[in-house]
């Protein structure tokens, strides 16, 4: 399955249309948490203990709003996270995100949303906790802050802003931080009118996550985040596109997992028992999932995994 596919779950198939804007933004947050706070919140990058895992507040958060509803926002161009960050000193901060992807109308106040969130966490569990909103939009917003002014009472409520549209786009491409390269992906979806432009953009962003000293994972799990936000559909060009990566996979410079052999993959990894662990193993190799993928997902010799289909 490449890109231009649809995303399958279960015996449900996930087009473009209605993909998951709000997993996909959770995973990448979950998956480079220490970056994004190195680029958004520096302060608190400096006090918080990434030797501990952030802990997202999902039920904590469906109860503040009340609601029981695993999809916590209305907007489905909106994502809305409370993450609780294990600091240096034995405490612990919460973290109320709110992102507002590109592929959305804009939708209502943000201001008002952002105290309105506030409040009720503060009500609930007396936490002030600490704001960021990243606007990925292309709108440039006037509003940065709350605030409310009646018969003499006033209200100010300042918070963390991200706006893509204001990022320097030499800033982000030279950075050495993975999340800068996500967040440049996004800016480039945002000024891709054609899919000409779309492939140029994708091509770029490729070289530069090649020429980067990561990790093949962190390059991995970047090039799924940049193909899905550039969302080429091109035919023609997404052959060439395919090649052209191929080349630089073949090269040792990328590392790819097409969309679909991942989530395989992770299914293999939730497999508690050893005969499931070892049934799924079966199922993926017929699925044409190689060998290395499985091996790694379900901790494995690749022994072992050809012995399954002897």
């Amino acid at each position: 399955m490449d890109m231009a596919d649809t995303k399958t779950k279960g015996n449900k198939s996930e087009t473009r249309d209605n993909f998951d804007y709000d997993g996909f933004w959770k995973d990448l947050i979950k998956r480079f948490f220490p970056f994004l706070l190195k680029r958004a919140l520096p302060e608190l990058y400096k006090k918080a203990d990434f030797k501990k895992e952030p802990r997202f507040l999902d039920t904590e958060f469906r109860d503040i709003l009340n609601t029981g509803k695993r999809e916590i926002h209305k907007n489905p161009h909106f994502a809305d996270f409370l993450i609780e960050v294990p600091l240096k000193n034995g405490k612990s901060e919460w973290i109320l995100f709110h992102i507002e992807s590109q592929q959305g109308p804009g939708g209502g106040n943000i201001t008002e949303r952002m105290k309105h969130y506030h409040c009720c966490i503060y009500a609930h569990y007396r936490r002030e906790p600490v704001a960021l909103a990243i606007i990925a939009s292309g709108r440039r917003k006037k509003e940065r802050f709350y605030s409310h002014s009646h018969f003499g009472t006033e209200i100010i409520y300042r918070y963390n802003n991200v706006v893509l549209a204001e990022l320097d786009d030499a800033e982000l491409k030279e950075s050495d931080n993975p999340i800068d390269l996500a967040l440049y992906a996004a800016k480039c979806a945002l000024k891709a009118k054609d899919e000409t432009r779309k492939y140029k953009y994708l091509r770029t962003l490729l070289v530069l996550l090649s020429k980067r000293g990561w990790s093949d994972e962190d390059k991995r799990d970047l090039l799924l985040f940049l193909e899905r936000i550039i969302d080429l559909s091109d035919k023609g060009l997404e052959k060439q596109y395919t090649e052209f990566r191929n080349q630089l996979k073949k090269e040792g410079k990328i590392m790819y997992i097409p969309l679909g052999e991942r989530e395989l993959a992770e299914q293999l990894k939730l497999e508690g028992e050893q005969k499931g662990k070892e049934q799924m193993a079966r199922n993926l190799l017929k699925s044409g999932v190689s060998l290395e993928i499985i091996a790694q997902s379900a901790n494995m010799p690749v022994e072992h995994i050809l012995s399954l289909v002897n």
